[in-house]
């Protein structure tokens, strides 16, 4: 009887087993589980308008159910609910999804404002006044470092009231282009070419006259071991996350100063060195920042150095949408000085766009802090085209949509710049994506990666497509600095202006 007996418990349990695999996930003890299709939960509504919210529940079946709340009052129970906007405010809604294994809890904010009336047609004129009589020029940098064997564009830009100037170049005491070399040219660029000299400081200045003033500039190039002599290789202890942001320099946008739609808010009156520990610490729990309009940046840098694996080397998460992709461009660069910062050479990812009628290469962009506050942000670029950034309380109520930490009241953004295809219609914005090679874009690159990453989606970038100035093949062995940039120009009355987010730049050789 005894071994019946065993025999019994062992059909029994081979039943059971066989009973709790035929109903899903449910019969499995999973709790389920609950995703809002925007950040953090948190919506902002129109006045008037109506919000469907359909949350992503996972481990649940035809017997599960689901209630809403708001201030303890059940206000909907189906799986999906419909937020209907009579009155300004913030509101918090629970929503409990239970199934045979208990209940799974979640809450989203919905925050309804009075909507700008914004016209796509508005322009800058008034907002900003040009400068009619006084020279002026701009330059990205003044000072580089440059490993020997490479070559550098010098260039000035946003040249105004040169009155037909003629410009020389002079290295290191030697007139080497304009005046009184060869002939008199207006040529506002010049190719430094490290073949030849020696290592260390050489001072290059360029020098613009007219009938009616005189004026240089000076840059400190220093000449530096070739490629490879300060390489860092990854130890036990190397992580695939950055480990430090060097500058946060987002453009002005609608998710700059005050926006806390995710984390933490940056307070006024805040140095550089503080927000680049707020933009590290928001990455380290994978929440995002924004770079705001065209031009905005972000600087990052590893504990070793990233290596050109002919194949994807990085990994930056992003939160492009089917309908909203707000493509950046990918710069990085090598610590050819072995100082440990970002003041070298910086080189383009080449994405789909490189190269085609799309992308505007050496492009700059200035931004002219508003007079008033609560006021549109006028930009004008290289070209003499001028436009806005709107303001919209819909989305940010401080005051000016300008970092406290950048001096003056304009700024010069220098970059490449991609045509934008966003259109507007009925109230809805469609931004497409590229095919391929930019931050928060919803390209081919943009995908799960088991072998790195398997729950978040994010965009894989290889250092192979890095390119030099004259567009040719960078084939860097590795970098240390990367570069994310907001690359193009638009904005809609509904979701503002285009501006790529950033979550987290990784290796994605490293695991977590």
């Amino acid at each position: 009887m005894k071994k019946y007996g065993v025999l019994y418990l062992m059909m029994l349990l081979l039943l059971l087993t066989a009973c709790s695999d035929n109903d899903g996930d449910t019969q499995q003890g999973l709790l389920p589980t609950i995703t809002f299709p925007v950040a953090s939960a948190r919506y902002r509504m129109e006045l008037g308008s109506e919000l469907e919210i359909v949350p992503k529940c996972e481990h649940v079946d035809e017997h599960s159910t689901y209630e809403w709340s708001m201030d303890g009052t059940v206000i909907g129970i189906g799986a999906s609910y419909t937020f209907v906007a009579k009155t300004l405010g913030e509101y918090y809604i629970k929503v409990k999804v239970t199934n045979a294994y208990g209940t799974t809890e979640d809450e989203l904010k919905i925050t309804v404002i009075e909507v700008d009336k914004l016209s796509e047609n508005e322009s800058a004129e008034g907002l900003f006044t040009p400068n009619d009589t006084a020279f002026a020029w701009k330059f990205p940098w003044t000072s580089i470092n440059i490993p020997s064997g490479r070559t550098i564009k010098v260039k000035a830009y946003m040249i105004e009231n040169d009155l037909d100037g003629i410009y020389t170049w002079t290295l290191d005491g030697v007139v080497v282009a304009g005046l009184y070399h060869r002939q008199e040219v207006t040529d506002v660029s010049y190719v430094f070419d490290t073949d030849g000299l020696s290592q260390g400081t050489h001072t290059l200045l360029l020098t613009m006259k007219n009938d009616t003033c005189e004026v240089s500039q000076s840059f400190t190039l220093q000449v530096c071991p070739a490629e490879g002599a300060y390489r860092r290789a990854v130890t036990s202890e190397s992580q695939s996350l950055v480990n430090k942001v060097y500058e946060f320099m987002p453009a002005p946008g609608h998710q700059v100063n005050g926006y806390t739609i995710v984390g933490d808010m940056i307070r006024d009156g805040a140095s550089m060195e503080e927000v680049c520990d707020t933009v590290l610490r928001h990455w380290k729990k994978m929440w995002s920042v924004s770079l705001g309009a065209q031009g905005g940046y972000v600087i990052a840098g590893f504990d070793h150095s990233v290596e050109n694996s002919g194949d994807y080397d990085l990994a930056i998460k992003g939160n492009p949408f089917s309908y909203q992709s707000e493509p950046g461009i990918i710069w990085v660069s090598q610590d050819v000085n072995g100082d440990g910062l970002p003041n070298d050479p910086w080189y383009e990812l080449a994405g789909s766009e490189y190269g085609t009628e799309n992308s505007t290469m050496e492009y700059a962009i200035t931004y002219y802090k508003p007079k008033t506050p609560r006021s549109h942000t006028a930009w004008k670029d290289c070209f003499g085209v001028t436009g806005i950034v709107p303001y919209m309380s819909l989305w940010n109520t401080h005051a000016y949509y300008w970092q406290d930490w950048v001096e003056g009241t304009e700024h010069t953004y220098f970059s490449t710049r991609l045509k934008d295809y966003h259109t507007y219609e009925g109230g809805y914005t469609m931004e497409p994506p590229y095919a391929w090679g930019y931050a928060d874009n919803l390209g081919s690159d943009y995908r799960k990666n088991d072998a790195f990453d398997a729950v978040n989606a994010m965009g894989y970038y290889k250092i192979s497509n890095a390119k030099t100035w004259d567009g040719k093949d960078a084939n860097l062995q590795y970098i240390d600095f990367v570069k994310v940039q907001t690359s193009q120009t638009g904005y809609s009355p509904n979701l503002g202006d285009i501006s790529t987010e950033v979550y987290a730049i990784y290796d994605c050789h490293l695991k977590k």
